[in-house]
């Protein structure tokens, strides 16, 4: 079986074969941070973390972003691989609010008087297991703490079945301007496979909802991979998904990892999609979605033309982050939360994900940093160069060397076979500007990124940690 794929720049269709997908569909990491977390240390400590806090406090008039982990969620789905808590005690909110607004009072005693806010983040968990009451508190105790100028973009990830037309008003209130619903599949047959049972009649109530609300930034998230689906349920899952017209959507793949989610071993892995099957229903959403005048973003996002991403990836400034691709230029990202995770001051620092260690750390005033890592010089230079692959296809060389002082080809001499292969099969190119990851290489551009990770070539890369590549 063969399937098909479209550039991001252009609409011409490649043909990926059943040998490539089958070749190439291995563990690998999605990048969203590099080194991704399985290189970090539980020796990088809340002092580690408070260096690197201050030393983002340096870098005035700068934009920040910030993400807010609510963990909460009433039940847990089978295939869900959040940090999440599943509980329908809602007075446990409280208590976790009292101490988030203690580590925020503590990120503002360190940046708040140099860093405007330029993106607020929440995601979960369900955000919209908070009241109305709490999700103001909330809101209220980030913005007397941070400077938030009125083009911020403040987003919320909701759940359909857990999010009420109340909350979705006071949320535009209080200045939310995006939010991103959880669907996965509309398939009544799927959803009883995941636990999920949400209607379709409910996600479209949402989506009005929060058009009359006056929310013009609308994301869907979508997974394929899980049991259950078949090519043609799924074909009848992404028209409708079309007709509610999303200014974005993201198509993750299922990131199928039981032994880590315990959660997950209640999925019937003999009902899943795998390999080229399983690649078959991202190439049907991509052809359908892009038919639909969708413009492909990155490895798995969509955007309507007039959507500030299309415009990014077309002039090569899109930027990834733990919350997504964006174009919010911010050099650092502080969290909040149990095991939310931090990108500041050259390093990477993620949250205790016991709430009793989170609690106990705040109360004793100093951050609840359980693992992390500092960046050196060369994973600086390799972050750069996975994030221009992730993002926009393209290493630019004079970029490279204005930024890092280095030349491509003489710091990456020990991987110019490995991407010599890459050449061989049509997947990238390069001249004296560049590298350019090619059509049928965008299918697989998390292995050619896998190129640039050092980690991966050491003792402790652990590759079966990593959700598989196709």
């Amino acid at each position: 079986m063969d399937a098909t794929a479209d550039n991001t720049h252009q609409q011409e269709p490649v043909e990926i074969t059943r040998d490539l997908l089958i070749r190439y569909d291995r563990p690998g990491p999605r990048y969203t941070s590099y080194p991704t977390v399985p290189a970090w240390s539980d020796n990088f400590t809340a002092a580690n973390y408070r260096a690197c806090l201050e030393r983002a406090a340096l870098k005035a008039g700068e934009p920040l972003s910030l993400y807010v982990h609510i963990p909460f969620c009433r039940k847990r789905c089978a295939f869900c691989g959040c940090n999440s808590i599943a509980t329908e005690k809602i007075g446990v909110a409280d208590k976790y609010l009292d101490h988030v607004e203690l580590e925020l009072e503590m990120l503002a005693d360190l940046l708040t008087a140099t860093r405007p806010l330029r993106q607020l983040h929440w995601g979960g968990g369900t955000p919209t297991y908070l009241s109305t009451i709490q999700l103001a508190r909330l809101f209220r105790a980030i913005a007397r703490r941070f400077e938030i100028p009125k083009d911020a973009e403040i987003a919320i990830e909701v759940d359909p079945r857990a999010t009420t037309a109340e909350q979705v008003t006071l949320l535009r209130e209080l200045g939310f301007n995006r939010i991103s619903m959880g669907v996965q599949d509309l398939d009544e047959q799927v959803q009883c496979e995941i636990g999920r049972n949400q209607t379709e009649a409910q996600t479209r109530t949402l989506v009005d909802v929060c058009r009359e609300a006056g929310f013009e930034g609308l994301n869907m998230d979508l997974v394929y991979g899980l049991p259950g689906q078949t090519f043609a349920s799924w074909s009848k899952t992404i028209p409708k998904i079309i007709e509610m017209r999303p200014d974005r959507l993201a198509v993750y793949s299922c990131a199928y990892l039981p032994d880590k989610m315990h959660n997950q071993r209640k999925l019937d892995a003999s009902k899943m999609p795998t390999g080229p099957e399983k690649y078959a229903l991202f190439a049907a959403a991509r052809r359908m979605l892009t038919a639909a005048g969708y413009r492909a973003i990155g490895m798995d996002h969509f955007a309507l033309p007039h959507d500030e991403l299309t415009h990014a990836m077309d002039e090569r400034r899109l930027h990834r982050n733990f919350m997504g691709y964006t174009v919010v230029p911010s050099s650092d990202m502080v969290a909040c939360g149990i095991s939310a995770i931090g990108e500041v001051g050259g390093g990477y620092a993620q949250n205790d994900k016991k709430l009793s260690h989170y609690y106990s750390a705040l109360k004793e005033g100093r951050f609840a940093t359980a693992l992390g890592c500092v960046l050196s010089p060369d994973d600086m230079i390799r972050r750069w160069t996975i994030r221009e692959l992730m993002c926009n296809f393209h290493v630019s060389f004079a970029k490279l060397l204005e930024r890092y002082g280095v030349v491509f080809e003489d710091y990456f001499a020990g991987e110019i076979d490995a991407l010599k292969a890459f050449e061989g099969e049509g997947f990238v190119a390069w001249d004296d500007a560049g590298l350019t990851v090619l059509p049928l290489g965008q299918v697989f551009v998390r292995n050619i990124a896998m190129v640039f990770d050092a980690y991966l070539k050491g003792k402790g890369a652990q590759p079966a940690r990593f959700s598989r590549t196709v």
